[in-house]
């Protein structure tokens, strides 16, 4: 089983990125895991907000594999608590054998062509987080559930 991480590329704030890049690195002692980053659109200035957003959706769902369960992050999506996540993460490691694809939308978010390729909308908040903390939460909670299915310590 693998978890394939697919968002816009984005080097917005390079602390946020370290600590992505810690726990992206303590998964990989559990699981394979793989990041997918689209490319940013270019000429933004020169674009609307709508048609931005739809480049790089389409991007987005060229970039999500044929194979594997697809779950995008949406504030419209399941919220779960850790445990829960972590039981339901345990599922899909042993469920789809093709892996897991997680999709977090950039700063425009992404359209409704995105939300219907999903197999599971995941929400990690009712707030709009800044996509680079959403994909640091994101990472936490799958090493969390990593933790937990393995019964090691870590934070209670």
């Amino acid at each position: 089983m693998k978890f394939r991480l697919i968002w816009p590329r984005s080097h917005a704030d390079a602390e946020l990125t370290v600590v992505f890049e810690r726990y992206f690195n303590r998964v990989k002692h559990f699981f394979p895991i793989e990041l997918i980053e689209i490319a940013p659109e270019r000429g933004r200035q020169a674009q609307s907000d709508a048609s931005i957003m739809r480049a790089q959706s389409a991007r987005l769902l060229a970039a999500i594999p044929d194979r594997g369960y697809t779950v995008v992050l949406d504030e419209r999506g399941q919220v779960l608590d850790s445990l829960k996540f972590a039981k339901w993460i345990e599922k899909l490691t042993i469920d789809q054998p093709h892996g897991v694809n997680f999709v977090v939308g950039g700063d425009l978010g992404f359209d409704d062509t995105i939300r219907r390729r999903a197999d599971k909308l995941l929400s990690l908040s009712p707030m709009t987080l800044p996509h680079q903390l959403a994909r640091i939460l994101l990472m936490e909670q799958i090493y969390r559930a990593c933790t937990l299915m393995r019964n090691i310590a870590y934070h209670k």
